[in-house]
């Protein structure tokens, strides 16, 4: 494995709520999201918090906690840092309604714009993916969420089709993927992860009398969403990276809130950088 980094997907088997702390109008707990573009994330610190619980509730790993997680000990000069750096958890596909095949799976061209971006933090070379989000496709219209929308085919572009299989290939096979991805303009994307998540109402009940003592609205991400992201060693040369990498591939883990009532449950992908550098190796080589 490369010391460049680390790239990973995960996809939601469950809601997920990792909560942003202070309500949003009529919903009392919101999700986390990105203050530029109002997407969905999963702050680095939610992401690191819930693999180093990983590690510490598995004897065989829990020894491997101070080095990549670091150590905060009673006093200063005890306080160790990780070894690994950690990245905020970012939206790739993003499930809608629709009115063909029960929900599609929606990106934009900013996410793959970005991603590429992301992928070349991490030391994959930039001429691995040769589309561009402007390339031409078949657009077609689709009811999404109760409103028509026109969008773009992703599998009627190759490369792109075939980029999007390698980054959910741990999830999703390539023929469900193909009949359900779509591309939406960045509008209409921004408009769907901010109006189309779930809110859930929640409320406690007086024990004798069953009446409503709190009743509150929570909003979660939903199941079937994937999310990416990127992992780097603090500095070269340290094998922590590699160890964490090693025992969180293909792992099912729990991320942000509320895990006693099924929120946040996740499948991890295999570390998908060396794939990526294979395959920038095989088109450099020819």
């Amino acid at each position: 494995m490369s010391i460049d980094g680390c790239l990973y997907t995960f996809y939601t088997l469950t809601p997920l709520h990792a909560g942003a702390g202070d309500s949003a109008g009529a919903i009392d707990l919101p999700v986390q999201r990105e203050k530029h573009t109002e997407y969905p994330c999963v702050y680095s610190s939610g992401i690191k918090g819930s693999l180093r619980c990983f590690f510490e509730q598995n004897d065989a790993l829990s020894a491997q906690v101070p080095s990549i997680f670091g150590n905060e000990g009673d006093a200063q000069r005890d306080s160790t840092s990780g070894k690994v750096i950690f990245t905020d958890a970012k939206i790739l596909l993003f499930p809608v309604r629709s009115s063909e095949g029960v929900f599609k799976w929606a990106t934009c061209p900013f996410v793959i714009e970005r991603l590429k971006r992301d992928l070349d933090f991490i030391g994959l070379p930039k001429n691995e993916i040769t589309v561009s989000p402007d390339t031409a496709f078949k657009g077609y219209s689709v009811i999404l969420e109760d409103f028509p929308v026109t969008v773009s085919d992703c599998s009627s572009s190759v490369g792109l089709f075939k980029f999007f299989t390698k980054l959910t290939g741990y999830h999703i096979p390539e023929d469900v993927l193909k009949d359900r991805i779509i591309i939406v303009s960045d509008d209409v994307f921004k408009t769907l992860v901010t109006t189309a998540t779930q809110i859930i109402a929640r409320n406690v009940l007086d024990d004798e009398t069953k009446k409503s003592n709190n009743l509150w609205y929570e909003e979660v991400v939903p199941a079937d969403a994937v999310f990416y992201t990127i992992m780097k060693p603090a500095f070269k040369g340290n094998a922590a990276i590699a160890t964490l990498s090693l025992n969180i591939n293909n792992c099912i883990m729990q991320i942000g809130g509320n895990e006693t009532i099924g929120y946040g449950f996740v499948k991890m992908s295999s570390d998908l950088a060396p794939a990526f550098r294979h395959a920038a190796s095989e088109v450099a080589n020819g």
